[in-house]
């Protein structure tokens, strides 16, 4: 073949690039993420090229939700081709030129992992192509504790906790238990205007799981302060009402006290399922925090000898255990600088904390309830009277506080239970609002941030 003359190589250029718009076989809708993008990143305007349309959806990594108000665009195009997604995560590209294109997101507090690789889509001239989800994750560590969702159409909430859940075979994954007032039901499903204390649960995307509880005279709730949950999803409900520690299965069926369950506790305001399986007894009408081994009988130590409460004074509220089985505790008539206590075991005073009256870093106004962030060691702290919650670092340093009275996102109407799940999210019961509200975690490295 002799010498090719530059008419004769772009005549083939443009019958060959004919038939790719035209296709002699079928394309994909959409292309695995991997390079090159076709000539999207060109500058030049593509005159009179075929066009199509693409739409998708933008989601939270987590949570699987639609995020609103992220901007998508194709990188490249002449004209600029861009577009947000809806209050749903959904978003429509029309005019998009007929090529491989790659999508651009952007959202402040947002962030697309590049390890996902690039989003690559195959668009058809005169063709609308459905893209697949498009995951954002959550800049979490950008704003500590900010708000993440309310779990609304609840009745008084009062304290809650978390399911540990089962990480090793992921047979049941964490969930949000909830103190809540309901509707009793006479005779099957007919309500009656008598309100009694039942048990929501939910999952951590806030999705209603199951509730129970909510009896009339038999095994009722009187007035449950307090909650906790075992390994094996098992529910333990402190109510001072009737004096006793109710127990419910991970169902919700009610578990009868075998022997003694919970010897020697008076008006019980707090229970907490300790690492060895113990459980921690806030008893306020005896001022003392009392331990108990798994069959609910009084614990020993390794050589058989009774583990010793702790005392405290009249303000003993509600309390928390870390991953070290470290015990927390609320004591709201404790002198200066005592509002909050770390404790071993052993009853040795490892920290100590905090101030009654005020609304400074630091001070109290009925302080309700405190969880411990165990990826950190931050503290949390309902601080019910002042409408908020403050952080605190491991040692005790106050770092940040969020809420403030009122009945928007973030604000809270005399809050009362908190607590903090594995990957640091904060749940907090907004009583008077009649929500739960779940927070951003705090920050991954030293005091909290």
């Amino acid at each position: 073949m002799g010498k090719q003359t530059k008419l004769q190589v772009l005549t083939r250029s443009v019958i060959a690039a004919g038939l790719l718009l035209t296709g002699c076989g079928k394309q994909p809708t959409l292309a695995i993420p991997s390079d090159p993008y076709g000539g999207s990143n060109s500058s030049a305007p593509l005159l009179n090229q075929p066009t199509g349309t693409i739409t998708g959806r933008v989601v939270d990594a987590r949570t699987g939700l639609g995020i609103a108000d992220v901007r998508v665009e194709v990188q490249g195009a002449n004209p600029p081709v861009s577009g947000r997604t809806d209050g749903s995560g959904n978003y429509t590209l029309p005019n998009v030129p007929a090529m491989r294109v790659k999508l651009l997101l952007e959202k402040p507090g947002y962030t697309y992992l590049q390890s996902n690789g690039d989003v690559i889509v195959q668009v058809l001239g005169g063709n609308t192509v459905t893209a697949g989800d498009i995951k954002l994750t959550a800049q979490l560590d950008a704003v500590p504790n900010a708000f993440v969702l309310a779990m609304g159409n609840l009745d008084r909430p009062r304290t809650i906790a978390i399911d540990p859940g089962n990480s090793q075979d992921g047979d049941r994954p964490q969930g949000l238990f909830v103190i809540n007032r309901e509707n009793y039901q006479l005779f099957g499903n007919i309500q009656t205007p008598l309100r009694v204390w039942g048990v929501r649960k939910f999952n951590l995307a806030g999705g209603l799981e199951n509730k129970f509880g909510g009896t009339f005279l038999i095994n009722d709730l009187q007035n449950p302060t307090g909650i906790g949950v075992d390994r094996g999803g098992n529910v333990y409900i402190t109510d001072p009402g009737s004096n006793d520690v109710r127990s419910f299965s991970s169902f919700g069926s009610y578990i009868k006290p075998t022997g003694a369950s919970f010897p020697g506790i008076s008006k019980a305001y707090d229970i907490q399922v300790m690492r060895t399986g113990w459980f921690a007894v806030a008893s306020s009408g005896n001022n003392q925090v009392m331990f108990f081994d798994a069959s609910k009988a009084p614990a020993k130590d390794a050589k058989g000898a009774p583990v010793k409460p702790i005392s405290g004074s009249t303000g003993l509220k509600g309390i928390s255990v870390d991953a070290d089985d470290s015990i927390y505790v609320i004591d709201d008539a404790a002198p200066a600088g005592g509002v909050i206590k770390k404790y071993s075991l052993a009853g040795q005073v490892l920290l100590q904390f905090g101030f009654r009256g005020g609304r400074g870093a630091g001070y109290f106004e009925g302080p309700t309830d405190l969880a411990v962030d165990n990826r950190n060691g931050d503290i949390y702290v309902v601080d019910s009277g002042n409408n908020r919650v403050q952080r605190f670092n491991r040692d005790g340093q106050f770092m940040s506080e969020f809420g403030g009275m009122g009945a928007g996102n973030g604000q809270f109407n005399s809050p009362t239970g908190i607590a903090v799940d594995r990957d640091g999210f904060v749940y907090v019961s907004d009583t008077n609002n009649n929500r739960v509200q779940k927070f951003a975690p705090s920050r991954l490295y030293q005091n909290g941030g």
